[in-house]
């Protein structure tokens, strides 16, 4: 039987670091002649070296680093990344900053996962990346600012966009529409087929558990709001933690709330806008729609008059009360108003309940926010709970430590008691550059040169102290070595002197007119304008600590340590295997035959064996992954599907491929070299909609008119071919592998027009794929397709759960549930459809200040299902009801929001 990639991952062994020596130890000779060519020959290396600088290109190799090995190892069965580096280290590639200021730029090259040997080369690096910000601006407002200097004192400042960064295309460019065939739907699957009716109603030993989250990678938990331990089922509802009993929830709840206080402070007023004559606010409200009073909560204090599991119950989707009136939502940003916190996520493991909690300031709207080097929107705290001693009476979970961290939320993952955070601050080099634009009243009147000279000055007297600054706010330096850092780089590679960004630590600038966004970064244009997202620039952290640390160490000393990389973005995807971390991000790459700057994808690897994550190595593939799925660790290798868009080429805007990498070992330096890659697969203009490793076997779908599934054999590292084709309409988000009687198929969920397309294909002969059933809903969409967390296939009874919405933006036909499936070779038959909500509290009804994304979970053929406001227990072999949970109830909510919050 074929295994699961993750299964059979090979990494390199341990390697160790051995001290460099020097091979050049020659004794300077008493010879005059000899000593007068040796200063002839030292003076014309310098010259060299000058003429070097330059032109703008260096070579530098850095000096070796010692790290010791950690002792202990994995199983034998897993070979894991050894924490040290490798031996042999990548030459660094420096381009040089055009501008009055000198500076040179590292290209992204494998010798930026060398890391630091020294804080002092982290400082120099940001120093340089600064110097060449300020160039960049510099340049640019002398060759476009002229109008300054004859126009001083106007209040309407004109902002000229940098050339290097302007297009005509940039304007208004959106995603391609997808056009769905016309193609008249049959449902393949028939009628309900007898034997799966009476398996499923008649059969009393039918029983089966599926309560562990639907991971990627086997042996690696993905962090999600909804865990059980198959004792207990743990659910994030906004700013609370529900727990009961996974097998009978009528023995009562557990309910512990995040500490919330919501203090008046001094802020900027985001709310209505208000009459200047009558100062009352122009958005008048009736009594009965004013905001209910928040009382401040303490988090191990159980709120007062909890309702009981049984008065909670009631029927499905009744609300707590009705809506009457539209009311002023908080997402208006009332005066001063801080948000309830949010738990993000949870990793469960043994007795820990680990719970990743977020609190939204409104200092982040604050001037002095403006200051910082690093600035974040989320105020992120790790906190530990008990998960084996559950009071059930309504009392919250005992909190066993906490810790904050760094950053904005990004994912989470654990191996074993290996937690690991990934969270994202965003780079703010505001402060730094704000008085070097030539609209600033210090050069009023002053021309091209003179502005220079001042500007230079300018960005000179702030560097080394905004430097210190942002070394400091990273909070990477670890006993003074910063060995933990990628080296800052240029997200570029190519055999061009043109330097891609402007910053290197990442900076997007942002113009808005008539509160439409443009984008001014390059990175922004076509053809990536689909996927910008107008964030500023960010320092990706990897977080790592001991899932297993004893109640004193998480009282009184919560370890947690970190690594980092400077990304031009928000990070595209997180892929974590066994002692692997990548942290995906989409560059640039320069194509000399076409003298063109195209998109690629860099991987930056980081070595999670050991307690601190480390720099390992660097990928570069060309185009853009879809989702976590395109990434994959299996054999030593790694594989990423792309699809590269040019909107340019007449013949086919896009070109889909699956690139294979392997992972350096000890003697190989730093680069996972291309080992190989697929031609381009689907029909011309299509780009990859899904895609599933498993094994030495790749299954993709591409889409534009129709649907190919494609089966490419990924055996040979060297060549992966395609071995199987199918088109058939429609197209598929998620892919699902499953055996039916035997044999290997895979449940494609998807689109197909407007409606739900699930569909199953017969990969038993890769060859010769088919698809041997599909099934649609009419007018629907699920989730799933992008939420793999939120699909459940169970094995042995086979059937499908997934969540289904109907939204007609009416009072009358609204649905949101779930949908359970039954599934055999030639037949998709819905079983049990689940409503969580009538239609017309749907549409207007008053609910509590959050929203539970749907999960499912089994215990002994029992489904219960999480979604919106409420928990619902289902027969699976009958369909009854057999408990209905409205967590609003149960919080006796007096608030009153939309249903989709």
């Amino acid at each position: 039987m074929m295994k699961e990639s993750d299964e059979d991952i090979e990494n390199p062994p341990p390697i160790t670091s051995k001290a460099a020596t020097n091979p050049h130890n020659n004794t300077p000779s008493n010879d005059p002649n000899k000593k007068i060519k040796i200063m002839l020959l030292s003076t014309f290396l310098v010259v060299v070296l000058v003429l070097c600088i330059s032109l703008g290109v260096v070579y530098q190799g850095n000096p070796s680093n010692s790290v010791e090995n950690e002792e202990g190892g994995g199983e034998d069965t897993m070979p894991e990344l050894n924490e040290t580096k490798p031996t042999v280290l990548e030459e660094a590639t420096y381009l040089a900053s055009p501008g009055p200021i000198p500076a040179r730029i590292r290209m992204a090259t494998p010798a930026i996962a060398n890391g630091y040997t020294s804080c002092a080369d982290l400082k120099d690096d940001i120093r340089n990346a600064l110097n060449h910000l300020a160039n960049t601006i510099i340049v640019e407002q002398s060759r476009n600012g002229g109008w300054y200097e004859n126009n001083c004192g106007r209040d309407d400042p004109v902002f000229y966009m940098e050339d290097s960064f302007a297009t005509p295309e940039m304007a208004e460019v959106e995603e391609s529409h997808m056009d769905h065939d016309d193609h008249e739907s049959v449902d393949h699957e028939g009628q309900e087929s007898a034997s799966t009716a009476s398996k499923l109603q008649d059969d009393d030993t039918v029983t089966e558990d599926s309560y562990t989250t639907n991971n990627q990678v086997q042996g690696v938990d993905e962090a999600d709001f909804v865990k059980s331990d198959g004792k207990h089922v743990f659910t994030a509802y906004g700013d609370v933690i529900f727990v009961w009993d996974a097998l009978d929830p009528k023995k009562g709840l557990s309910i512990t709330r995040m500490p919330y206080n919501d203090t008046k402070e001094d802020c900027p007023y985001f709310g209505p806008m208000y009459d200047d004559d009558a100062h009352v606010d122009v958005m008048e409200e009736s009594e009965e729609d004013t905001l209910p009073i928040r009382e401040p909560l303490t988090e191990e204090v159980m709120t007062t008059n909890v309702v009981s599991p049984e008065a909670a119950a009631s029927t499905p989707g009744s609300p707590g009360r009705n809506r009457k009136t539209m009311m002023i939502a908080d997402s208006m940003m009332i005066p001063c108003y801080k948000p309830k916190p949010q738990i993000l996520s949870f990793l469960l493991r043994g007795s820990r309940l680990t719970a990743i909690v977020s609190e939204q300031s409104s200092n982040y709207f604050r001037a002095e926010a403006e200051t910082s080097t690093l600035y974040d929107y989320q105020e992120l705290t790790i906190k530990v709970y008990d998960a084996e001693n559950v009071p059930l009476d309504g009392s919250p979970l005992n909190l066993l430590g906490e810790k904050k961290i760094k950053g904005n939320y990004h994912d989470a993952r654990s191996i074993d008691n290996h937690g690991i955070v990934i969270t994202t601050s965003n780079v703010n080099t505001d402060s730094f550059t704000s008085e070097l634009y030539r609209w600033r009243p210090q050069y009023c009147g002053l021309n091209s040169t003179a502005y220079e000279a001042l500007a230079k000055e300018t960005a000179l007297n702030e560097t080394e102290s905004f430097m210190e600054k942002m070394v400091k706010d990273l909070d990477v330096e670890l006993d003074g070595n910063c060995d933990s850092i990628f080296q800052v780089a240029s997200i570029q590679s190519g055999d061009s002197k043109e330097v891609y960004d402007s910053n290197l630590l990442g900076e997007y600038r942002k113009e808005e007119t008539h509160n439409v966004a443009v984008c001014v970064h390059k990175s922004c244009q076509q053809p990536l304008s689909p996927h910008c997202n107008f964030l500023p620039g960010n320092f990706v952290r990897v977080l790592s600590f001991d899932l297993d640390m004893s109640t004193n160490q998480l009282t009184n000393d919560f370890t947690t340590s970190s690594s980092g990389t400077f990304a031009p973005g928000w990070p595209d995807s997180i892929y974590v295997s066994q002692g692997f971390a990548g942290v995906v991000n989409v560059g640039h790459a320069y194509d000399p035959s076409t003298n063109r700057w195209k998109e690629s994808t860099f991987v930056s690897a980081f070595d999670i064996t050991g307690s601190t994550p480390k720099p390992f190595a660097i990928a570069r593939a060309p185009g853009r992954p879809l989702n976590k799925f395109a990434t994959d660790l299996y054999d030593g290798h790694l594989r990423i599907a792309t699809t590269t868009f040019d909107w340019s080429n007449t013949d086919s805007t896009t070109v889909n491929q699956i690139f294979v990498f392997q992972l350096p070992a000890e003697d190989q330096g730093r680069e996972m070299k291309m080992l190989g890659a697929t031609e381009h697969l689907g029909k011309k203009n299509e780009r990859i909609t899904a895609v599933r490793f498993r094994g030495d076997r790749a299954y993709v779908v591409t889409f534009e008119q129709i649907d190919p599934f494609i089966v490419v054999d990924m055996g040979n590292h060297s060549e992966p071919k395609v071995i199987g084709e199918l088109e058939i309409p429609g197209f598929s988000q998620y892919l699902h592998w499953i055996q039916l009687e035997g044999k290997s198929f895979m449940l494609g969920l998807g689109r197909q027009d407007e409606d739900i397309k699930i569909g199953l294909f017969d990969i038993s002969d890769e060859k010769k794929p088919l698809q041997s059933a599909f099934h649609l809903e009419k007018q629907a969409s699920s989730s799933a397709g992008s939420d793999s967390l939120a699909f459940r296939y169970l094995p042995n009874s086979q059937l499908l759960i997934i969540p289904k919405r109907e939204w007609t933006w009416t009072a009358e036909g609204n649905f949101d549930g779930f949908v359970v499936y039954s599934i055999n070779a030639t037949h998709i038959t819905p079983v049990h459809e689940i409503q969580h909500a009538d239609s017309q509290s749907i549409y207007r009804g008053c609910w509590y200040n959050a929203y539970l994304q749907p999960r499912s979970l089994v215990f002994q053929f029992k489904l219960t299902t999480l979604l919106s406001h409420s928990v619902l227990s289902t027969d699976l072999g009958t369909g009854d009801t057999l408990f209905d949970l409205n967590l609003d109830k149960a919080l006796n909510n007096t608030e009153c929001h939309g249903y989709f919050w």
